[in-house]
Order: C-alpha cells, then sequence, then structure tokens
C-alpha cells in the first residue's frame, strides 16, 4: 500500500469512527430523553433501535463506559496515523501528554462544578473537553506542530 493510500485509509477510519460516535451517542441521548420525558418521540438509528429496550439508569450509566472506549479508540487511531507519519517516539509522547492533559483538564472541571455546587457548568467544560478527546483535534494540533518541531530544528543544525 502506498503512502498517499494509508493516509487516506487513516483519515477514513478517523471520519467513521466520528460518524460512528456521533451516531451512537445521539441515539443514546433521544432515547435518554424519550424514556425520561415518556415520550416516543425520536427516531432511533434502526441498527441501534435495541437501546430502546433497556432502563434510562442502564443507558445512562452505559454513556460512562463508553465516553472512555471511544477515547481510547481515537487515542489508538491517532498513534497509529502520527506514528505512521512521523516515525519518531517524540510523536508518541507528545500524544500522551495532550490526551493527559485534557482528560486531567475534564476531570478538575468537572470536580469544580461539585465542589462550586455548579455541576452543570463544570459538566459543561468538562464535556467539551472530552469531545476533544473523541476526535481527530489532537492529530490537527501535532501535525503541524511536528512540521514545525522539525523545521525549526533543521535550521538551527
Amino acid at each position: 500500500m502506498s503512502r498517499k493510500s494509508k493516509i487516506i485509509f487513516f483519515v477514513f477510519v478517523l471520519l467513521a469512527l466520528g460518524f460512528f460516535r456521533e451516531t451512537l451517542f445521539v441515539s443514546i441521548n433521544s432515547s435518554l430523553y424519550d424514556k425520561f420525558y415518556n415520550e416516543n418521540n425520536h427516531h432511533i438509528v434502526w441498527f441501534l433501535s435495541f437501546i430502546k429496550c433497556f432502563s434510562y439508569r442502564t443507558i445512562y450509566i452505559a454513556k460512562w463506559f463508553i465516553t472512555p472506549l471511544f477515547v481510547f479508540l481515537y487515542w489508538f487511531i491517532q498513534k497509529n496515523f502520527l506514528f505512521f507519519l512521523f516515525p519518531e517516539k517524540r510523536i508518541v509522547q507528545w500524544l500522551g501528554v495532550l490526551y493527559l492533559s485534557l482528560f486531567l483538564l475534564a476531570g478538575v472541571f468537572f470536580a469544580a462544578g461539585w465542589v462550586f455546587s455548579n455541576v452543570n457548568d463544570g459538566y459543561v467544560f468538562s464535556r467539551l473537553f472530552m469531545g476533544l478527546l473523541q476526535s481527530p483535534v489532537p492529530c490537527m494540533i501535532l501535525i503541524p506542530a511536528m512540521y514545525l518541531y522539525r523545521q525549526t530544528n533543521i535550521n538551527q543544525s
């Protein structure tokens, strides 16, 4: 497989994972809304219709396990993609630091919401950072950063 084909493959996998994640979470949230308000107004994608069989509590708790699963999947795919583009240990370390930093920020904001009795605002900020971890944004940050890093090191030599 050529280099361009592999790049296209990684981009396609990231896009497909993003569409699947979005479809899954929209279906989960629609089901939660319908169960909470005792309605049946939302359409859930046919291959996820089994979600309707579960209780509100089960679906809500499942989100707490599905979210880290997608964080891990995005980290794993991006780690391999970045290492393919830049076969240096440094890029994987940068990705790890970025993921850990965003995860800790999410935790800090979530905890701060509890401490200051403003759970909703803490959750909103926490969700923002967790959303970044479940997206190709880390690659979008690290690819140009690595190119700049390489350019500055070439010019300093």
